[in-house]
């Protein structure tokens, strides 16, 4: 809750990256974070994926011109890999990144780093709302007067994109 105190009153500052910067955040695994296995908890991952999120649309300047819209984001989906342990007291930092999108969907790359190596690589795809309905980014472009354009969705973006229509017409069809 502090978070979004702190993130209301900051987001009028002028902005200190671009939109498709990568914004990194430090952060420490503390003792309320792991779980039985002495390690982070799997959803303290979401909570520190949120505030780096929420971190980016400040410093970006989004989170402002979003407010002002009116528009929020609403996570769709995620898909997390976790490579390396995240051991109590440990340090790391978390990459954020808005990657591009489509017709729907805003795409984040999210990446947990310690000492260089890489522990945890997370997509998500955001929708955007607007009323209660969900509005498309470049409906959301033209809300908040940003006029970007997305640079082309990485390849394995794309793969992750058929694997979700497909999970789709499965749950449609079953």
């Amino acid at each position: 809750m502090l978070e979004l105190i702190s993130a209301a009153r900051r987001r009028k500052r002028p902005p200190t990256h671009q939109l498709f910067d990568v914004v990194t955040m430090e952060f420490r695994v503390g003792l309320l974070d792991i779980d039985l296995n002495m390690h982070l908890n799997n959803a303290k991952y979401l909570k520190f994926m949120d505030r780096s999120r929420l971190e980016h649309a400040v410093v970006t300047g989004l989170l402002n011109r979003m407010f002002e819209a009116r528009c929020n984001g609403v996570v769709a989906n995620t898909e997390i890999a976790y490579i390396r342990e995240l051991r109590p007291y440990q340090h790391f930092q978390l990459h954020t990144q808005v990657l591009g999108w489509d017709e729907k969907y805003l795409y984040y790359d999210q990446r947990f780093e310690s000492q260089r190596k890489l522990h945890t690589h997370a997509l998500l795809r955001v929708a955007n709302v607007y009323g209660g309905k969900s509005v498309s980014p470049q409906t959301v472009q033209e809300m908040t007067g940003m006029n970007l354009t997305s640079p082309p969705l990485p390849e394995y973006v794309e793969q992750w994109k058929l694997l979700l229509q497909t999970k789709r017409r499965l749950t449609e069809n079953g």
